[in-house]
């Protein structure tokens, strides 16, 4: 997949709110070249298999996309991107480059993140597939957004 035709993935339509489809906004800003084509895209090709709707734009409305997202695929340590996502409620698959990001545990149902130690395709897509299985408990979920919105 070639970094065009991420960046002009479509943003899902309906409500995040009312969707049985997790959508995963991925942020590819500031991220580099070689990180994208080595760590990203195969991921990508996993995430296929997954039922999810992805949506990454270099140059569209932040605000509207944090609106239609539930989770946000974060691959740099941009901490006003994460503040964002956590005041609208949106869970952060992420590395932790801050010291608020806490792995979510849903035993303890602590956390307010999906986290990746190193950025390797492995590590993300377990964190990812964390957050797309944790999705499919509702009370779980609400548990996780009202987190986020805490953590700011």
């Amino acid at each position: 997949m070639s970094s065009h035709a991420l960046e002009d993935a479509p943003l899902a339509s309906e409500n995040k709110h009312h969707t049985k489809t997790p959508v995963i906004y991925i942020a590819t800003s500031g991220v580099s070249k070689n990180v994208l084509e080595k760590h990203l895209f195969p991921v990508l090709e996993g995430m296929s298999r997954l039922d999810v709707k992805i949506h990454s734009t270099k140059n569209g409305d932040l605000n509207k996309a944090l609106s239609k997202a539930h989770m946000l695929l974060l691959l740099s340590s941009d901490k006003d991107l994460l503040q964002k996502a956590w005041k609208k409620g949106v869970v952060t698959i992420t590395f932790p480059f801050n010291s608020d990001i806490q792995d979510y545990n849903p035993n303890t149902e602590k956390g307010n993140s999906f986290v990746y130690r190193s950025i390797n395709q492995w590590e993300i897509f377990a964190a990812i597939v964390r957050a797309v299985e944790t999705f499919k408990f509702p009370y779980d979920w609400k548990f996780l957004t009202r987190s986020c919105k805490n953590s700011v």
